[in-house]
């Protein structure tokens, strides 16, 4: 009894005393394990690291990842594809940028352009940093109008889009006819009956939105951390293919106190490698039983983090970690965890069934006369039976990013 306490306790130390690796390593993605462990074993003489998918051999299991999903991951990973800010870096250069102190102003303007090629910083900050006139600093932001691909810099789409206007060889009467639409898109349709709509249409048809949007990055290669078939019984497998394989060396006989704490650290990196498998195992088993009926066509029931917290004795916190970046195979689909985690509208009713609905009743509607948030309100209270009011389903909608009914009907208008 005693030694069991001593066990324990040391137990509980040594966890504690690895929580910053613990954490980290919960929360990795499953394709970033090797990478993670590579670094651990340069630091450390004892560690060796052999990627597991690099030399595994698929089997004809329904659970385990084929070879095209490998070949797929490894090439996703092989092939570089320039990026939206290598492409801008190196244009800041002769003529467009001729001097040591604009060269340092755009490649500051650069570092604030996001993913989509919009412009988020503050030009009187990059001013105060640059130590130039905030006139300086927008002058040279203006000039991003002439670099490829034309309307990054922009702050938003109706700069993108006469900053791509500019560069287009067309007359004077259709560009300023264009120019008036930019600066009004929200009413478009105002200016349908014009002798220059359709140009106009056509001209803007072709604008790039978002203007980096052939540099954004591609959807991440998903490979999902377990399998999960549901019929007569729940069977649950954890995507061994992709976890690196660790082998702790012990060459030497006699030890300084300086090589036990590195082996000691090698082991405790294989049990948290271990307590991650099992960890992620509890944690799938109980979603996959809480949502059963998504697993067998029906859809989702509320769960929240908290309650799956509860029934593993984990902090909310560390559950938020294990979800992050996880994904489960079913036969409906790769899901990520977290899409499984959806509030509670009634007790057995959550806000993805809503929002769901919502997708399929717009999906289908009458392209001349969309469903306003109050029409939706009124056809969820009717098929749910619940209470409703319309904020919560304008929220519901602006979730699934989706125009109001006026913004619906010029869409429509545009796309006829």
């Amino acid at each position: 009894m005693t030694n069991n306490i001593r066990l324990n306790v040391k137990q509980k130390q040594s966890l504690q005393l690895s929580l910053r690796t613990w954490l980290p390593l919960l929360q990795a993605p499953l394709q970033e394990l090797d990478t993670l462990f590579k670094e651990y074993s340069y630091e450390n003489p004892f560690l060796e690291v052999n990627s597991s998918f690099e030399s595994s051999s698929s089997n004809n299991s329904s659970f385990n990842s084929s070879d095209d999903d490998k070949r797929g991951f490894i090439e996703n990973m092989s092939i570089y594809k320039e990026s939206i800010y290598d492409k801008i870096d190196s244009q800041i250069c002769p003529p467009l940028f001729p001097t040591p102190n604009s060269q340092k102003v755009a490649q500051e303007i650069l570092f604030y352009i996001n993913d989509e090629g919009y412009f988020e910083g503050n030009i009187e900050k990059i001013a105060l940093k640059c130590n130039v006139y905030k006139e300086f600093v927008e002058n040279i932001r203006q000039r991003f109008s002439y670099i490829e691909p034309i309307g990054v810099g922009a702050y938003d789409l109706k700069e993108s889009f006469l900053f791509q206007l500019a560069e287009l060889d067309i007359d004077e009467e259709l560009y300023n006819f264009i120019k008036k639409i930019i600066s009004n898109l929200k009413n478009i349709d105002k200016y349908c009956t014009h002798h220059r709509f359709e140009d106009a249409k056509e001209v803007i048809k072709k604008f790039k939105t978002p203007p980096a949007i052939e540099y954004l990055a591609d959807q991440p290669y998903v490979i999902p951390d377990f399998f999960v078939e549901v019929d007569d019984d729940i069977r649950i497998k954890i995507n061994n293919d992709y976890y690196p394989d660790i082998i702790v060396s012990d060459p030497f006989k006699t030890k300084n106190d300086e090589i036990k704490k590195k082996l000691k650290e090698a082991r405790d990196l294989v049990n948290l490698l271990e307590l991650r498998k099992s960890t992620l195992y509890k944690l799938i088993l109980i979603i996959v039983e809480k949502q059963i009926a998504f697993f067998i066509g029906s859809e989702l029931k509320p769960l929240t983090m908290s309650e799956v917290a509860s029934e593993l004795g984990f902090e909310e916190s560390t559950i938020s970690r294990a979800v992050s970046n996880k994904y489960i195979k079913c036969s409906r689909g790769t899901y990520a965890l977290k899409y499984f985690f959806t509030n509670a509208v009634s007790k057995n009713l959550s806000s993805s069934e809503i929002k769901n609905y919502i997708s399929l009743v717009v999906e289908s509607e009458d392209k001349e006369h969309p469903f306003t948030d109050q029409d939706l309100v009124e056809m969820v209270q009717k098929r749910y039976n619940v209470d409703m009011v319309r904020r919560t389903i304008t929220k519901y909608r602006k979730l699934l990013d989706m125009p109001s009914s006026k913004e619906r009907k010029k869409i429509y208008k545009m796309q006829d």
